[in-house]
């Protein structure tokens, strides 16, 4: 199931992608978000690109009907690729692996300037679960579930931004 986000940085996009292409910047926003015992795994960087491969612990609440096939403390493994293009645009993509989850989940974003100071950050996840017969219907009761981590993702790099200075 597709899930598609949008939201706006309060900063230049000059100053986003230096971040974002910043392996230390991602751990900084998993520790934000609450993850705990963040390890980066891998890292291969250059003057416009990243790739970054961490291992986290995250603990969250599953709704009830979820439970059964989804638990509340998962082993993140994210596999992160970020390519700055010729016209500015920052895309990345990413491989979410979660130990207790039976399924996969991948991101497309793309970071893109919007006027002198603001940065628009595009998201399109992909969530399929590997459930026999419910995995798709699971997936739709998880919209609102899988929306507030999305805006967690937002929020976790607002606060980022706002404790570096950045600016």
């Amino acid at each position: 199931m597709r899930f598609d986000a949008t939201h706006t940085l309060a900063r230049p996009i000059t100053e986003v992608i230096d971040a974002f292409l910043d392996a230390d910047a991602h751990v900084t926003r998993y520790e934000g978000m609450g993850s705990r015992d963040v390890e980066v795994l891998h890292r291969d960087s250059g003057d416009s690109s990243l790739t970054l491969k961490t291992v986290r612990v995250v603990e969250g609440e599953v709704p009830k009907v979820a439970r059964k096939f989804i638990a509340a403390t998962n082993t993140i493994t994210t596999t992160d690729t970020w390519t700055r293009s010729d016209d500015g645009v920052l895309v990345g993509t990413s491989l979410i692996e979660a130990s207790n989850v039976p399924g996969t989940a991948t991101i497309a974003a793309t970071l893109r300037a919007e006027g002198a100071g603001t940065t628009v950050y595009d998201i399109v996840l992909d969530l399929a679960l590997d459930v026999p017969l419910v995995g798709d219907r699971f997936v739709a009761l998880l919209r609102p579930k899988v929306m507030e981590i999305i805006d967690t993702e937002f929020a976790a790099w607002d606060e980022y931004f706002s404790r570096v200075g950045v600016g």
